[in-house]
């Protein structure tokens, strides 16, 4: 079987849980250990689970769409593409269209239908990593890349780019020269394009060049004319990329 390669293995990935049902969660732990991963304790609902995430910062999370709260695992998953980078595998029992099209729309790299077996799950997860991994190696981060917008197709410098801001199924993309590039694409699809080291998406919305970040106050970053406002953990993380 897949998993007995497993048991071979130093344990050297750390998962995180996120289940509402105590007797399910505890059983995915339970299965986890004997395929030697390393898991944190599982969480239960979105606040522990955004807990959990920033203390334990797992490799990889194992996350229930269905959490019986106002706030389901596809919000958990939105919090971590919007503040992590790490490989997201939903768990749920449901797979009705629009659940599907809203799980979608984080781009998750597994979705696992329960029940599900020990090989199942251990297929999952390497798969996942393996797949995240080398998306991460491979360096497909160039300083220009072709985007279409309307007829068109641009070469985008990256070094050009401003910010880029997202509605619906669409991002402007705006230029240095002050124009500005109508494209259908998600924040997270243009994100997964832009190196990290000079790009930090700020919200849902909003991805930001620090390099043309010009002032930062409390609450506010301008960029030009342009100003967002923005979180204490956001404003952190943009001091620490321009030190």
């Amino acid at each position: 079987m897949l998993y007995k390669q497993k048991t071979m293995m130093v344990p050297t990935i750390k998962l995180g849980v996120v289940e509402d049902e105590v007797v399910i969660a505890m059983t995915i732990v339970s299965t986890l250990k004997k395929l030697n991963y390393n898991v944190t304790k599982p969480a239960s609902n979105y606040a522990q689970a955004i807990e959990m995430i920033e203390k334990e910062r797992p490799d990889l999370l194992l996350l229930d769409i269905n959490l019986g709260g106002q706030k389901d695992g596809i919000d958990v998953a939105e919090y971590v593409r919007l503040h992590h980078n790490l490989p997201v595998i939903f768990l749920t029992a449901h797979s009705d269209a629009s659940t599907v099209k809203r799980a979608k729309l984080v781009n998750p790299n597994a979705y696992l239908l329960k029940p599900f077996t020990k090989d199942d799950l251990f297929a999952a997860i390497e798969i996942a990593i393996h797949n995240f991994d080398e998306k991460r190696n491979k360096n497909p981060l160039p300083d220009q890349f072709m985007v279409k917008s309307g007829y068109d197709h641009v070469n985008l410098k990256t070094a050009n780019i401003i910010f880029i801001e997202s509605k619906d199924n669409y991002v402007t993309i705006h230029l240095a020269s002050e124009k500005q590039l109508i494209v259908r694409s998600t924040l997270t699809e243009m994100a997964d394009r832009l190196p990290t080291d000079a790009f930090l998406r700020i919200n849902r919305s909003v991805i930001v060049h620090v390099a043309f970040v010009n002032k930062i106050e409390t609450e506010k970053i301008f960029l030009n004319e342009h100003q967002f406002s923005i979180t204490p953990k956001v404003k952190n993380e943009l001091l620490g990329m321009m030190a």
